[in-house]
């Protein structure tokens, strides 16, 4: 999966693979220190915690672009993973799938850096997986495009894909008891996998 943040938001699909390793590319930008204050999530799921993190599935949001515009939906009339407000946008997992990681832990596999013939290991990051993103009026306009008016995202979800209700990406948190996890930056081409 590659994974890229929101202000980073060009893709590369020369690392695909087809054979089915739980192992995933990340793609993320420079620091990027946003998070989802304003959302209960981490309340229910984060000891009251509110600091979570907004991922979204680019694979998610072209099946739901193609179900409102068809499939020759020109750039102006398609949805953009950014209209949803990630910290975190991946690809290369399949529409929905996302929902499927809910209560996993995701680790971004620590690169391993050589400077001036010395090896420095970076400390892994782990993320918790803790639940699905309720979507609300609040996307109805895409930050890149505010000159095509509103749509009902909400709405759209339930008209198109009813089996997941009105939800769209996830939420997930910093696992807190890894020594110097608040320290770990993410950079392009990350890995990260599931851990078991």
């Amino acid at each position: 999966v590659q994974c890229v943040v929101a202000s980073d938001y060009s893709i590369d699909n020369s690392n695909r693979s087809g054979d089915g390793d739980t192992t995933t590319t990340g793609r993320l930008s420079n620091r990027h220190s946003h998070q989802f204050g304003n959302t209960s999530s981490g309340v229910k799921n984060n000891k009251g915690d509110t600091r979570t993190i907004h991922i979204v599935n680019e694979n998610t949001v072209r099946e739901l672009s193609k179900a409102i515009y068809g499939e020759d939906g020109d750039k102006q009339h398609h949805l953009s993973a950014t209209r949803f407000r990630p910290n975190i946008i991946i690809d290369d997992l399949e529409p929905w799938a996302e929902f499927d990681l809910i209560g996993e832990t995701i680790e971004v596999v620590p690169k391993v850096v050589e400077e001036n013939d010395v090896i420095q290991k970076q400390p892994p990051l782990r993320l918790q997986i803790v639940s699905r993103t309720v979507r609300c009026a609040g996307v109805g306009v895409d930050p890149l495009h505010p000159e095509l008016g509103p749509i009902d995202i909400p709405k759209l979800l339930a008209e198109h894909f009813p089996q997941h209700g009105p939800y769209l990406g996830v939420y997930c948190v910093v696992d807190n008891d890894q020594a110097g996890a608040c320290e770990r930056t993410l950079t392009v081409d990350n890995t990260f996998h599931i851990v078991a």
